[in-house]
């Protein structure tokens, strides 16, 4: 009397239709299904109970991969900490350096101060000794005492002299400023995103940071500028990539224990990307050391002396937020060779 789908139990349910056939034969109903019946019930039994532990294993995961977004959010925390804390540690070794450079002109202006202190006292004890004369007599005291005053107190000495000191003050502050400018462009710790930038100018400023302490230890730096491009790039990361090097590359060369110590940077423009050199004269690196130097903690320096993190850190600048590469090569007793390249496009 019927052939086709038949439902068992919640008609709301496909799982429980199968194809199947009716017949009356007299008064009773024979149902004939495609399927057993029992063993369908038992199929669909084991299907609700795996379902139950796929739904139960999906909360799970959603949970875990909650808790993986925070620790991600932590380590990228910790990671931000990390660079800023290396960065001045880097800066913390160039302390005294930066401190020289800023003393010498403060020194130079303290000094002119003072003698324009000292003169300005001297025209002041003048014009009262001349306002007292007006108050007290006639004219022919008056130019008699003015005179007097002009070769006491040299007039025109003063006149000179202080454009000189006024000039000369100008000119040491202008120095401190320049070398705050340099550290605030170095350090630049509100901006780490990704801005158009002079790669020069990050370097001038680095080598501004670091060329006090590199010439205290007799390291002489040179450099061959080519034609430069604006980058789009992270200019306070990039900074702390060149400090990194250049701290290194001095190290190098304090190691190998001799004089002439040399660090030569190269920069040039490719079609499309800018290759940076930092090359030293140092003590140079055997194969093993050199497998490893961009490993976290590593360090040949004794204990107390080095982190063991700025070049692992100036790979992982260089590569995982410009998309560029550093890479080394080092022979012993001759120098080593760090290369940053940075693409011009950075689609980071």
């Amino acid at each position: 009397i019927y052939r086709g789908i038949l439902h068992f139990g919640d008609l709301r349910s496909i799982a429980h239709s199968v194809r199947g056939e009716v017949w009356r034969p007299g008064e009773d109903l024979v149902i004939l299904a495609e399927f057993d019946v029992v063993e369908l019930e038992r199929v669909l039994g084991e299907v609700s109970a795996l379902n139950s532990k796929i739904t139960n294993l999906q909360r799970r995961l959603v949970s875990e991969q909650r808790a993986l977004e925070r620790s991600l959010e932590q380590l990228r925390d910790t990671q931000s900490m990390l660079v800023h804390s290396e960065k001045m540690n880097a800066l913390g070794k160039l302390a005294a350096g930066m401190a020289h450079e800023i003393n010498n002109p403060l020194a130079f202006v303290r000094s002119n101060v003072h003698t324009l202190g000292e003169s300005f006292a001297r025209l002041l004890a003048a014009y009262e000794s001349l306002e007292g004369a007006v108050l007290r007599g006639g004219p022919g005291d008056v130019t008699g005492l003015a005179g007097a005053l002009r070769e006491e107190i040299d007039l025109e000495f003063l006149r000179e002299d202080a454009g000189d000191l006024v000039k000369g003050t100008l000119g040491g502050l202008a120095r401190v400023q320049k070398i705050v400018e340099d550290l605030r462009t170095f350090a630049r710790l509100d901006q780490t995103e990704v801005e158009v930038s002079d790669l020069r100018e990050s370097l001038e400023s680095t080598l501004a940071i670091a060329g006090p302490a590199l010439k205290n230890d007799g390291v002489q730096v040179t450099v061959e500028w080519g034609e430069l491009p604006r980058l789009r790039c992270k200019p306070a990361e990039l900074s702390q990539v060149f400090l990194n090097l250049l701290i290194n590359a001095a190290q190098a060369v304090a190691c190998r224990g001799r004089g002439n110590g040399r660090i030569a940077i190269r920069a040039r423009d490719g079609a499309r990307a800018v290759t940076l050199d930092f090359e030293d004269n140092g003590a140079g690196m055997p194969p093993d050391v050199l497998g490893r130097i961009f490993d976290p903690f590593f360090t040949t320096k004794p204990v107390g002396q080095g982190t063991g993190l700025g070049l692992t850190i100036s790979h992982k600048i260089v590569v995982d937020q410009h998309g560029g590469t550093l890479s080394a090569r080092s022979i012993p007793g001759v120098g080593s060779t760090l290369t940053i390249t940075l693409p011009k496009e950075l689609d980071r």
